[in-house]
Parts: structure tokens; sequence; C-alpha cells
């Protein structure tokens, strides 16, 4: 049986990788298809999972693993969330018609407004967990506003948007 701090290390190594995709998929460019953002979606959640797993390990793995791994964490996490939000903010501020019409986009909205909304309460703490220095958390300042962005055209693109049929 593996130890949980050789677990741990795996899953970080992993994080690391998927990180460097979805900042691949940044510099790729807005993507242009709504079940294009929903693939770029699903990898981020993804990431948040393994996030959140890492985490859970932390008290188990003890002293084996650096003393700084938790901010390393965190400031992985804080770099996802940024990532994730330039892709969002490119797609959502000049959303394709399937976007803003097709049935299924308003559960996605829906979703991402809840997402981001939590996102948004629980930054300050991650930016003080992580241990962030003045350029990085003037850096994030710029996600946090992005986010407050994203917020807004959410809002404004639900209004627009299809709702769910909930009668025949």
């Amino acid at each position: 049986m593996a130890r949980v701090t050789d677990v741990v290390l795996r899953m970080a190594r992993k994080l690391t990788e998927d990180i460097a995709n979805l900042g691949r998929q940044r510099a790729a460019g807005k993507p242009r298809t709504f079940p294009r953002f929903r693939e770029i979606r699903a990898a981020y959640l993804d990431i948040q999972g393994l996030v959140f797993s890492i985490q859970e390990k932390l008290d188990a793995a003890g002293k084996e693993l650096p003393p700084n791994f938790p901010q390393w964490v965190t400031r992985q996490k804080l770099t996802a969330i940024a990532i994730f939000t330039d892709i969002s903010h490119s797609f959502i501020s000049d959303p394709p018609l399937a976007l803003t019409a097709s049935l299924g986009a308003f559960d996605v909205l829906v979703a991402e407004q809840k997402a981001f909304n939590e996102t948004l309460h629980s930054f300050d703490t991650m930016l003080m967990e992580a241990g962030i220095d003045d350029k990085t958390a003037d850096e994030l300042d710029a996600t946090r506003t992005k986010i407050e962005q994203i917020l807004g055209m959410i809002e404004r693109l639900l209004k627009s948007s299809p709702k769910i049929l909930e009668e025949f």
C-alpha cells in the first residue's frame, strides 16, 4: 500500500500538469463554442476536486511533506482560479449565440454564477492562507475584479437566456 505522502506528491504532480494544460487552453484564446467552454470548465472543476482531495490528505501525510506544502496547494488553487477566470471572462464577455440562446445554457450560467460567487467569498481567505506577496496579491486583485465583472455579465445573460421548461 502506498504511503499517504507518496499519494499526495503524485496528486501534486498531476495538479501541476493539469494547471499547465489549463494555462495552454487560456493561451489558445477564447473558446469558440459553448461545448468547448464546457470541456474547459470540466477540466477546471477536476482541478478544484484534485485540490480538495490533496487538502483532505494533508493531515494524514503529516510532517513528511515540505513545510510550505499547504500554502503551495492554495497558491495552485489561486492560479487555477486566475486562469479559468481569464478564460471565462473572454468567453462570457463575447458569448456565442449558443450561450445566450440554447436551453442548456441557463443551467451552466446559473452554475457559473454560484461558483464565482463562492470563489469571490473565499478569495481573501485563500490569499491569506497562501502567504501571497504584494505583487502576486495585486495580480490576484485583477482576478477579483474580473470575477465581479463576470458575475455582472452572467446576470445580464440570465435575463435574456431561455428558462428551463418546468411544465408541459
